[in-house]
């Protein structure tokens, strides 16, 4: 039987029963929920969630994810509602004081409330599912939140827009001060090959999210209802996938840089500091107060924090010459994210997928799409304010002038996009929308400079392009073989710089470059291609970050000189600067996941993956890439920590075929067999399979429960 019918027959069976099991509309109490919603748990350990309802699938959802990691959402839920200081103490302060300073808990609680019903059922669902966890689970010590409560969710979901605050410079060397914790990403790849270049003439999408390896969650959404949605999210965040596919579609997520954040000035009244000028009048300044507690030795303590706001956001700031500065982010000023996610993942063709678009309400993030009739587009998408371009928007502008309001938001046909290319594909792996292919892109004529000024291009989106533009009859193998590409893309040109020192040295001082002239040699050999095997692939890993430094010092030769001191640095803790790349670098699994160095009494696999900035695709790093201006490495047994978090490849026909792969596994629970069973498979770039219909669940199905009906890790 055709694999499409099976799962209409399915749904059809759900709805029937539901049916006739609900004849009215009395919201559903936790126990309805939980027997209206199964959990089938594969080989891997992935929740493939079937419900009657979407609620009872949020339900299940939340659930099935306390089970695996129950401390990652009470952490982010801690952190997005401005409580992180009460588990942290002092450490925790900033992210609250920028909670409290954005009202994101009267946001939140607005929002909510004003939500339609149908969406409102699925944050009370996913609240349910948390809460109903707790109460079957009465082992599970929470560190603060007891009681879940659905507007939490709409809560992270806006802080999660805090990001956007690195755009916010009030002059060339300060950063808005509530920024003190903000942690950089390091980027994301995402292919899309049509059917003109595709071996099946189907379209195939390419996901390639990058996180920290802790971080990735899969799982699939069924419901008698009509969803049918296979994904990833980030552990603790979004209560709805991000990235995937239904049967019909798919899309996913790269990091983009849109202007959505902006400083004002504000002029306050010489004679009344209440009161500021804003056009041809003043208007009273608006001041509230909040309490944050901060967990100390002897006790909670509770700290009043005094907050002023004018109608361009909370006063955050002084500018060089000591006036005020508000602070607007667009992400605050529309809701929206989860009904919009919601509504992508229902879609059906193109034109239903662009109507869920038209929302408006994902403040960032390149957006790439394949269907199943061939289409592919690129997007890049964001919240985008409608600004006078007479101003500099990437300093403060004068809050008084009412030319500099936002005048609404972008629409979606206004952004730059992509649709069916000629050459038959789209990449963005964090380069400007302008570089999606070769030789077809977007006119950066026909869009204003703010829309993409902070976003620059990247080495992986060179490679990319190189890889898509001599790749005909592709398949979900050799795109597989494609986004784990090993080729370094910045090193010809580095070894080239290299080269040229070492020559006007050596005229001056031959012996100096006598005593690296053999692993000059074997860096000037190397193929570059980064290889757990290969010295080389070390040694030019290790230039790198030093050589970075010494620029930025501005080191004479530092090219040389960072060479000289890699040799000098291996033959220290290794013995010899011959040290392949498997016997520094490492993939393993830690609870503590911020640890730098691997385990030699554990289990651990050499990896072949490297520094994302130098344009491999295969991009990895350890904690030593967030803190590169400081060189970093610390040592060199250096376990790997981000980069490619959850890789999928889809490819769209009349069935869904699919693979993906997560860095460790499905469980935070060191005790699982699921807790880093992808580990090995993930280390060798490899890719398991995807269990999408009916049939595939159930023949390679682990485990099948309802909520609360066994125990599971």
């Amino acid at each position: 039987m055709n694999v499409k019918i099976k799962f209409v027959l399915f749904n059809f069976i759900l709805f029937v029963s539901y049916a006739c099991k609900n004849t009215d509309s009395k919201p559903s109490t936790v126990e309805e929920l939980a027997n209206k919603v199964t959990i089938f748990r594969d080989i891997y350990g992935i929740p493939h969630i079937k419900g009657e309802t979407d609620e009872s699938l949020l339900f299940g959802l939340a659930y099935a994810q306390a089970e695996d990691h129950f401390d990652r959402i009470e952490k982010q839920i801690i952190r997005s509602i401005g409580r992180l200081a009460e588990v942290e103490g002092e450490s925790g302060k900033a992210n609250d004081m920028r909670v409290k300073a954005f009202e994101i808990e009267r946001i939140s609680k607005e929002e909510y409330h004003a939500l339609e019903p149908q969406i409102k059922k699925l944050f009370d669902g996913f609240a349910a599912g948390l809460n109903y966890y707790l109460n079957q689970n009465p082992d599970v010590k929470p560190q603060l939140i007891t009681h879940f409560k659905p507007w939490y969710f709409i809560a992270d979901h806006k802080g999660n827009a805090f990001g956007t605050l690195g755009q916010v410079r009030i002059n060339d060397d300060m950063i808005v001060k509530y920024l003190e914790d903000d942690v950089k990403g390091i980027g994301s790849n995402a292919f899309v090959v049509g059917k003109g270049k595709s071996k099946s003439k189907n379209a195939i999408l390419v996901s390639n999210p990058h996180m920290d390896y802790e971080d990735p969650y899969e799982f699939q959404l069924t419901s008698a209802e009509g969803l049918n949605f296979y994904g990833a999210v980030r552990k603790g965040g979004t209560i709805f996938p991000v990235v995937g596919h239904n049967q019909h579609l798919g899309w996913t997520w790269t990091t983009n840089n849109p202007d959505v954040a902006d400083a004002y000035e504000i002029q306050f009244d010489s004679k009344d500091s209440s009161m500021y000028k804003y056009g041809a009048q003043y208007i009273e300044v608006e001041a509230y107060q909040d309490t944050i507690k901060i967990k100390t030795d002897s006790g909670i303590f509770y700290q009043n924090v005094n907050f002023r706001k004018t109608i361009h956001g909370p006063i955050l700031a002084e500018s060089e010459s000591g006036k005020p500065i508000s602070i607007k982010l667009a992400s605050l000023q529309k809701g929206g994210m989860l009904e919009q996610l919601y509504r992508m993942a229902l879609s059906h063709d193109l034109e239903s997928f662009k109507k869920a678009l038209e929302l408006n309400a994902l403040y960032a993030h390149n957006i790439s799409y394949a269907d199943d009739q061939g289409n592919i587009m690129y997007l890049y998408n964001g919240l985008i304010p409608k600004r006078d371009t007479s101003f500099n928007w990437q300093l403060p502008v004068d809050g008084s002038l009412t030319e500099t309001e936002w005048q609404g938001f972008h629409t979606i046909e206004e952004l730059p996009q992509l649709l069916n290319p000629a050459c038959q594909y789209i990449q963005n792996c964090n380069n400007r929308p302008f570089e999606t292919t070769t030789k077809e892109n977007p006119d950066p004529a026909n869009f204003p400079d703010y829309m993409t000024y902070y976003q620059r291009n990247s080495n992986r989106g060179r490679r990319a392009k190189t890889l898509l533009d001599t790749l005909d009859n592709a398949t979900i193998n050799s795109l597989e073989a494609a986004i784990f590409d090993r080729y370094v893309e910045s090193a010809q040109e580095d070894i080239e710089a290299i080269k040229r020192e070492a020559y006007l040295i050596e005229k001056l001082d031959p012996k100096r470059i006598d005593n690296i002239r053999e692993p000059l040699q074997m860096l000037v050999s190397w193929d570059r291609y980064s290889s757990s095997t290969s010295a080389a692939t070390s040694i030019y890993y290790i230039w790198k970050f030093k050589s970075f430094h010494l620029k930025r010092i501005k080191t004479e030769n530092h090219n040389i000189v960072a060479l000289e001191q890699t040799i000098e640095k291996l033959k220290a803790e290794k013995g010899s600067w011959k040290v392949a790349w498997g016997d520094i670098y490492r993939h393993q699994r830690s609870l503590q996941p911020l640890q730098y160095d691997f385990d030699k009494e554990k289990t651990s696999h050499p990896i072949d993956g490297g520094i994302s900035l130098t344009g491999i695709m295969f991009a990895s790093a350890g904690h030593f890439e967030g803190h590169l201006p400081d060189v970093g490495l610390k040592g060199l047994s250096i376990r790997a920590q981000g980069g490619d978090s959850y890789v999928s490849i889809v490819e769209f026909g009349e069935e869904v075929k699919a693979k993906s792969i997560t860095p460790y596994g499905a469980s935070d629970h060191p005790e699982s067999e699921h807790y880093d069973d992808q580990a090995e498979l993930y280390a060798q770039g490899k890719l398991k399979p995807v269990f999408f219909t009916e049939e595939e669940i159930l023949a390679n199905l682990k485990v099948k429960y309802n909520p609360g009906e066994i125990k599971w890790r």
